[in-house]
């Protein structure tokens, strides 16, 4: 029986609001999004993990933000490089917080 698009989004909620416990878990998860992306043109899922990305690079106290050396910040621009493929206006916004 093929999941409906609200089963799939609900599971996908719901493995993001538990964590993963194991590396089995976490690639279930990216194949049943990617499923649910290509079904529904829907990528707020990739949306929220990139943001949440970058909200721990800027909240982590041994980061030093918007100081970063230059491997975290060269990290730090990838992932708003990847954000800019799904949402240009958030991605201009991360990348305005490196001042």
């Amino acid at each position: 029986m093929t999941k409906t698009i609200e089963d799939l989004r609900y599971q996908l909620e719901e493995w993001l609001a538990q964590g993963f416990t194991s590396p089995e878990d976490r690639a279930n998860y990216q194949a049943l999004k990617e499923q649910y992306e290509d079904e529904t043109l829907d990528y707020s899922f990739s949306k929220q993990e990139i943001v949440g990305q970058l909200e721990v690079i800027i909240t982590s106290r041994e980061n030093d933000f918007p100081d970063l050396d230059e491997v975290t910040r060269d990290g730090y621009l990838e992932l708003v490089s990847q954000l800019e493929e799904l949402d240009e206006d958030t991605a201009n916004y991360y990348r305005k917080q490196l001042g």
